[in-house]
């Protein structure tokens, strides 16, 4: 399960990368991001106009299993998705993402970032629902799209996101396309060679814990 990402660049730079028409609210320059946390996603309005706003991550309920990571391979099976799937679709502006491996001699499992090279915004494909609290306020939420890694990542990795192309984000974002089977050519993981992971300070396992440390490349203490 991905259980944590970081997000950073200014928001000029989001709103470039991802096309954003119209900024309702941008969180930027997030080093730690955890489930039940407040982010920003890039969606469509009622109009179709490619907008930012922001949403919870994590589905109600929250413990269900799909909460935060949903299965692309799974999601034609689960017809509580098809509203979901069908208009609420979301790309989740993203500049890493963590796992843990055993690195070494360590005692605990290391927390490694993973990145792509050369490449500072992703955008992870998820969707997102909505609805009112007991105050009325509307409430959003999402959930990011994962499939099972591949090569030596796999070893100790055994997930990663959905990271989609420029093409992927187009059709992913189309409200014209509502056909799922038209959109899963774009719901292939990268491979590993394809991104890089790096051992970070273990403190990215406090959801508490937000700073440039977390994203910082450290030498493990294999002693």
């Amino acid at each position: 399960m991905i259980e944590r990402y970081s997000i950073t660049a200014d928001v000029g730079d989001m709103v470039d990368a991802f096309q954003v028409k119209k900024l309702v609210n941008c969180y930027t320059n997030r080093f730690n991001v955890a489930p039940t946390q407040t982010v920003s996603i890039v969606m469509n309005d009622r109009w179709g106009e490619r907008m930012m706003h922001d949403a919870r991550w994590g589905l109600f309920p929250f413990w269900a299993k799909d909460s935060v990571n949903a299965d692309c391979d799974t999601l034609s099976d689960k017809r509580f998705f098809d509203r979901m799937l069908r208009k609420q679709r979301c790309v989740i502006p993203c500049s890493g993402f963590f796992g843990w491996q055993q690195h070494g001699k360590e005692r605990d499992p290391r927390a490694m970032h993973i990145v792509v090279p050369n490449q500072r915004l992703l955008g992870i494909a998820g969707f997102y629902d909505e609805w009112r609290n007991y105050s009325g306020e509307l409430v959003r939420a999402f959930t990011m799209l994962t499939a099972p890694s591949s090569g030596a990542m796999s070893q100790w990795q055994p997930r990663v996101p959905i990271i989609l192309d420029e093409d992927g984000m187009e059709d992913w974002l189309d409200p014209r396309l509502q056909d799922y089977r038209s959109l899963r050519k774009h719901l292939e993981p990268l491979e590993s060679y394809q991104m890089r992971a790096y051992p970070v300070t273990n403190a990215i396992g406090d959801e508490a814990y937000e700073s440039p440390d977390c994203i910082r490349e450290i030498r493990p203490d294999f002693a």
